[in-house]
Order: structure tokens, then sequence, then C-alpha cells
């Protein structure tokens, strides 16, 4: 599936998890929380599967804390966050992508229109390929979620969902990585 400009290529990706913080998640509405955690638990079951680097960010992880207990479990060993104090994590996290030579980075996280925006508007100046997880992606209001989303579309930014980065990556409904998915499915 490589060379299709508007799907990502497993070989090529990365998954890109900006700053999944109680303190900030904690200040969402229970339905938009519940969804995030289904979505960014998904799509680093994914990851794991099919063996895609993952890297994490924290914002201000001294005043805001660390990633979600629950999230942070299931990253276990990939979970090597890269700390923050300020909006953009492209910086941050710019040696490590380039340790990992992946082109195609898969962003989740939040807020949409702030760090995830920051952030992705920075990696696209940098030439990555930015698949912006639309439904793993959050903000506190709608209208900045909506805002935001639509910025990074038109900064380059190819909108996808979980379940499209899924399907295409697995390519068929018979396996092992689509039986081990299977169960999350449902």
């Amino acid at each position: 599936m490589a060379g299709r400009s508007f799907c990502p290529d497993r070989e090529e990706s990365a998954l890109v998890l900006v700053d999944f913080q109680d303190a900030i998640l904690n200040t969402f509405d229970r339905p938009l929380r519940d969804r995030l955690h289904r979505q960014t638990a998904l799509i680093i079951r994914l990851a794991q599967q099919l063996e895609i680097p993952i890297v994490v960010m924290e914002q201000y992880p001294g005043g805001l804390g660390p990633t979600n207990e629950t999230i942070r479990v299931l990253l276990g060993d990939s979970y090597q966050p890269f700390g923050k104090k300020i909006f953009s994590g492209a910086g941050v996290i710019g040696e490590r992508l380039r340790e990992l030579g992946r082109r195609h980075l898969l962003v989740a996280g939040i807020e949409a229109h702030i760090c995830v925006l920051q952030t992705a508007i920075d990696l696209i100046d940098q030439g990555y390929n930015v698949f912006l997880l639309k439904d793993a992606v959050g903000s506190r209001f709608e209208l900045d979620w909506q805002t935001g989303c639509e910025l990074m579309i038109r900064a380059g930014a190819v909108p996808a969902t979980v379940q499209m980065v899924l399907f295409h990556m697995l390519e068929k409904a018979e396996g092992p990585d689509f039986k081990a998915l299977l169960p999350y499915l449902k």
C-alpha cells in the first residue's frame, strides 16, 4: 500500500500521542472523555500489534501530572514521555523522530486547538506527513476542536479516524493481526 499519499504506510508510521493527561482531560464532558479513551486505546493497540513506534508527550508534567493512568498502563514500555512547557512538541520530539526515520505520523491527543495544532503544523512544516486522527483528538469545547482540526487540515494534515487507519493497515479480515484486534472492534 506504499505510495498512496492519503493513506499512512505502516512501515513509515509512528504514533504521536499529545498530552493525554487527566488534569486537561477531566475538564471534558464524560461522553467526549470516554470516546477519547476508547479511540486512543484502540490506536495504541494497533501500533503495538503492528510494531509501530509510539512517541508520548506531556505538557508541564510537574503541574499537570503524567499521562492518564489507563493509557500509561496500556502503553507499557512505550511510555517514555517527553515533557514540555511549550505548546508545540515538534522540537521536543524531533531527535526521536529522526532516530525512528518514520515520515508518516499518526497524531492523537489534546487539546486540538492548542498543543495538537501547534505540534502538527510544525511537523508538517518539517516535511512529515501528518494523519490527524480526528476521533482521537479532542478539545474541551466543540468550536475549538472543529476550528483546530480545520486549520491543521488546511495546513496539510490528512484527516482520518482510528478505524480508517486500522482497517487500511490490516488490509484484510483475517490473519493474526486482525484476530488480535477483533475483540476491541466490537
